[in-house]
């Protein structure tokens, strides 16, 4: 025990120093800081020095489920219920766009690949819709950090976040039926409609619990005074909505939004003090997030033939996102930056 506590500090200093260090190296060459991280994720983890093991990292996933709670809860809080009043029909035309654009984009050739590789035809459309249905998301740490980074603000950033915050709605449902049907193609008795149903429970349970927490949240930071006690408020409100959440499988990322988007529209100025410094408070937190990202990769130990599904995916999730962002926005009639720039 007294061995092991030591090397867990170790690989926390290691994580945030050396990703402070990298993403200043990455800064300079005008590309994204959260990039850094991940590098030096990858340089000390299972691809690199191995300075993080497998069993490291499972033993810090919880600081995962945090990372990911806090992201979710800033993201939440910038969002405001009369954007959606207004741009509603652009958001949702954009978000189906893109989310399925991708999933087409990356199911059916990598369907197809797998076909060609291992001649088994379920298992092929299997894979390629377990492949699509991940393809929907969008990770909000990743793209959340960069418009932080660049203190971006306007319609354009106004869309990206509300399209982030949807989509993990989207690909949870798509990964849920998804799966079903991927397991009823390689000879699982599962039923589409009670995963349905499960996927429904799971969203709605997600979005109470996280409207519960919030409304906690607004009521404690109601009565505090000091700004020392509206950080610990909430830290320790939404811990107990991270674990909750884990506790009963929930949605970690959308429970966490929606406590940050009850607390920001019910007590927009109380509100604004403490998001500033919870937002401080996340740095840290993301770069160890993001570092221990990279050193999960196990990039050595790829076979040949999976860089080639890797290869398929990227594209064709990047050009889904791309052209399905841009046809969304189309046809919403939404500004010209956003048509342009979403993808």
């Amino acid at each position: 025990m007294h061995f092991a506590e030591p090397g867990i500090l170790l690989i926390l200093g290691i994580a945030v120093s050396g990703g402070i260090l990298s993403a200043v190296i990455v800064k300079r060459l005008s590309i994204p800081q959260v990039l850094g991280y991940l590098v030096m994720g990858i340089i000390i983890g299972e691809s690199g020095f191995k300075l993080v093991t497998r069993a490291d990292i499972e033993t810090l996933s919880p600081l995962n489920f945090f990372a990911l709670g806090v992201i979710g809860f800033l993201v939440g809080s910038e969002i405001r219920f009369e954007t959606f009043k207004k741009y509603g029909r652009q958001f949702s035309s954009i978000l189906l766009a893109e989310g399925l654009s991708a999933f087409i984009l990356v199911s059916v050739p990598i369907s197809i690949v797998v076909y060609f590789l291992f001649r088994d035809i379920s298992s092929a459309i299997a894979a390629g819709i377990v492949f699509g249905a991940i393809a929907s998301a969008t990770d909000p740490a990743s793209t959340i950090n960069v418009l932080w980074e660049y203190r971006s603000a306007g319609i354009l950033t106004t869309t990206l976040i509300a399209i982030v915050a949807l989509d993990d709605a989207l690909a949870m449902t798509l990964y849920g039926i998804g799966t079903s049907v991927a397991q009823i193609l390689t000879g699982t008795n599962v039923s589409i409609a009670a995963q349905a149903v499960g996927v429904v429970v799971n969203l709605g349970g997600s979005l109470a619990l996280g409207f519960a927490a919030g409304m906690v949240l607004n009521f404690l930071l109601h009565r505090s005074r000091t700004r020392d006690y509206m950080l610990s408020l909430a830290i320790g409100v939404l811990l107990l909505c991270i674990g909750i959440a884990v506790m009963f499988h929930m949605d970690v990322i959308l429970a966490a939004m929606m406590a940050g988007i009850t607390v920001s529209n019910i007590a927009p100025r109380r509100s604004r003090e403490f998001l500033g410094l919870m937002q401080s408070f996340a740095t840290p937190i993301y770069i160890l997030f993001f570092v221990l990202v990279g050193a999960r990769l196990g990039i050595s130990s790829i076979p040949l033939w999976l860089w080639l599904i890797i290869g398929i995916y990227i594209l064709g999730r990047s050009v889904g996102k791309t052209a399905g962002a841009f046809i969304g926005a189309r046809i919403s009639k939404a500004d010209r930056i956003v048509q342009k720039n979403t993808g």
